[in-house]
């Protein structure tokens, strides 16, 4: 009897339960990277059949300006691009490729270039998705932590918080709130333990993760606007 999706994937889950942080030449820490996780589990997909499919669904690019190169003849402003992916990754079994599991997943990643920007959104959601689903533990700290602390030393550019509250300028059109109440919801949201902050004190990490959520945040209502004028349109023409 020809085994289910759901019996196959159970079988991948059994064969990997633990994956070991590795020392790369190109790092100063052990890590897990995704062609570490991926090759964890591709033996056993391959013996059972089994395809991975990643989907992108929808993607958002936002660039922000984040700096100033005064290097050249004339000043050129440095951009962040932001990219946030709605994911689907589908399990397709090869003997019965109806039966299938599709999984919605989110991708993110920020990058002064645009195109690895959405790469690292790929590759990063690709490895934390497996991980997360198969509930793969991994040892020691992640290099990413090391990121947060490097980053909460390093105090925030002027031109970083200019681009702060050119978001919160931004959202209260929408949110139909002052500018400071936008900018404590944000500081909550983020868990900062003092939301009396202001940009000006925040460090390179707080500019990054409030800067993330504003923009989430401007995203999700612009899609809403746009939805809220296609329904409108519609309507008028139904008359």
């Amino acid at each position: 009897m020809t085994e289910t999706t759901y019996q196959k994937v159970l079988e991948v889950k059994k064969s990997v339960p633990y994956i070991q942080k590795q020392e790369k030449q190109y790092m100063k820490f052990k890590v897990v990277t995704s062609e570490d996780v991926l090759t964890s589990i591709q033996p056993i997909m391959l013996e059972k059949g089994l395809i991975l499919e990643p989907h992108i669904l929808n993607k958002e690019v936002t660039r922000q300006v984040i700096g100033t190169n005064t290097g050249g003849k004339f000043d050129k402003a440095i951009f962040s691009y932001l990219v946030v992916l709605d994911m689907e990754y589908v399990w397709v079994n090869v003997e019965n490729p109806e039966d299938k599991i599709a999984i919605k997943f989110i991708a993110v990643a920020e990058d002064e270039n645009a195109s690895y920007a959405l790469g690292q959104a790929l590759t990063y959601a690709e490895k934390t998705f497996v991980l997360k689903y198969f509930n793969i533990p991994t040892d020691d700290s992640d290099p990413d932590i090391f990121q947060q602390q490097l980053l909460k030393k390093i105090p925030i550019e002027d031109i970083q918080v200019e681009g702060l509250h050119i978001l919160v300028d931004k959202l209260k059109p929408y949110a139909k709130q002052s500018a400071e109440a936008i900018a404590k919801q944000a500081k909550l949201t983020a868990k900062m333990a003092d939301i009396e902050k202001p940009f000006e004190q925040f460090s390179s990490y707080d500019f990054g993760v409030v800067s993330n959520i504003m923009n989430g945040w401007l995203i999700t209502y612009e899609k809403n606007a746009e939805r809220a004028k296609k329904a409108k349109e519609k309507e008028e023409k139904k008359k």
